[in-house]
C-alpha cells in the first residue's frame, strides 16, 4: 500500500492539536502511526462510539437524490436530524471539489479498520462516491479511543451544550483513574481555553440539579451553568433553576429568587429585637378604653382620670398583669 504522505493538508486547528495530544498522552506516538490512502471499503464505523451518526440505508438514498436535497434545502421546516444529513452532503460536496484535507484516525479490527474519530468524513467520502481516503493508521485499538471520540465530538458545530456536557463528563470518566483533573489539563486535552474548561470541571463536579438543568435544555449557556453551580445554597440554587425554567434570564432569576427568601417586613439593623414597642398616647381616654375592654367594668381602676400620675401608675401595673398571664 503506497503512502502518501504529501497529498495530505493536516489542519492546525484546536482539534487536531487536542487529538495529537490525546494521543502522547495515551502512550500512542504519532510515529507508531502511518499514514496511508485507504480503501473505503475496507472501513467501518466503530459501533462502540457515543456519537455515531448512524446512517441508514433509506437516508443514505436520500442523500444521493439531488432532488429530494434540494426541497429539503427550501424547505423552513427542516427536523435536527436532516440538518445533520445536510451538512453531510455538504460536505461530500466540498470533497468533490477540494478533496480529502484531513486524515481520518483507524485501527485494524479483524481484516477491516474501525474508525477512532472521522466518521463524518468517512460518510462524506462515500457520498462523493470516493475510492480511498487519507487516513491515521494503527495497528492496535487505541488505548482512549473513547476520549478520542468524544473530544472529536465536543468540536461539532451542531453541538448544543447539553451534549458538549455529555462529552466532557465521558472525556472525564476516562481519566477517572489517572487521578483528579485540572482545568489546565483539560483545556489541553480537549482542546479549549482552560477558563471554558474550569467552567466545565466546575458543573461536571458541583450539584446535580444544575447537571439535570443543562442535560435537560433548561440551561443553555455555560457561564450561567458555571454560575448556578457556584450557589452552595441549596434552597437558593433551586429557586434560581426553577425561574430559570420558567424563562427568566439569569439575573432576573438571581434577584427574584432572592426576593422570595426575603421577608416582606424589613429587619431591623442592629441586635435583635426583644421587645415590641406600643407606642405612646396622651389621650387618657383611649388608655381607659383599653383596660375596660380588657378587664371589664367591674375591674376598672376607681381612678382620678385627669390624674395622670395615677393614671400612668396604673397602666404599668395593667401591662405587668398582662404580661403575666400571657
Amino acid at each position: 500500500m503506497a503512502t502518501h504522505t504529501k497529498r495530505f493538508r493536516f489542519g492546525e486547528s484546536a482539534i487536531t492539536d487536542a487529538i495529537s495530544e490525546t494521543v502522547r498522552r495515551g502512550n500512542v506516538e504519532l510515529g507508531t502511526m502511518h499514514v496511508d490512502a485507504l480503501e473505503v471499503d475496507r472501513i467501518e464505523p466503530d459501533p462502540d462510539n457515543p456519537r455515531q451518526l448512524r446512517i441508514t440505508e433509506d437516508e443514505f438514498r436520500w442523500l444521493l437524490n439531488p432532488a429530494a436535497v434540494a426541497e429539503a434545502r427550501e424547505s423552513d421546516r427542516e427536523s435536527t436530524r436532516t440538518k445533520v444529513l445536510l451538512r453531510l452532503r455538504d460536505l461530500a460536496d466540498s470533497m468533490l471539489e477540494s478533496g480529502v484535507l484531513q486524515p481520518i484516525r483507524v485501527f485494524r479490527h479483524g481484516s477491516l479498520y474501525r474508525i477512532a474519530y472521522g466518521e463524518r468524513r468517512y460518510w462524506a467520502a462515500r457520498l462523493a462516491e470516493i475510492k480511498s481516503i487519507p487516513a491515521w493508521i494503527s495497528d492496535q485499538k487505541p488505548p482512549r479511543v473513547r476520549t478520542l471520540q468524544l473530544i472529536e465530538n465536543l468540536h461539532r458545530d451542531d453541538l448544543d451544550l447539553a451534549g458538549r456536557l455529555r462529552n466532557v463528563l465521558g472525556v472525564l470518566d476516562e481519566l477517572a483513574e489517572e487521578g483528579d483533573t485540572t482545568g489546565e489539563r483539560l483545556g489541553s486535552l480537549i482542546g479549549i481555553a482552560e477558563r471554558s474548561a474550569r467552567r466545565y470541571l466546575q458543573v461536571a463536579r458541583g450539584p446535580e440539579d444544575v447537571r439535570e438543568a443543562v442535560l435537560g435544555g433548561v440551561i443553555r449557556d455555560l457561564l450561567v451553568a458555571a454560575s448556578a453551580a457556584a450557589i452552595r445554597d441549596d434552597e437558593q440554587r433551586g429557586l434560581v433553576l426553577s425561574l430559570l425554567a420558567q424563562g427568566l434570564n439569569w439575573e432576573r432569576a438571581v434577584v427574584e429568587a432572592e426576593k422570595m427568601r426575603t421577608p416582606t417586613t424589613e429587619r431591623t439593623r442592629g441586635r435583635p429585637v426583644t421587645k415590641v414597642t406600643l407606642g405612646a398616647t396622651s389621650n387618657v381616654g383611649v388608655v381607659r378604653e383599653i383596660m375596660q375592654v380588657v378587664l371589664g367594668e367591674e375591674r376598672l381602676p376607681q381612678l382620678e382620670w385627669s390624674d395622670y400620675r395615677a393614671v400612668a401608675k396604673a397602666w404599668k401595673a395593667f401591662l405587668a398583669e398582662m404580661e403575666q398571664r400571657l
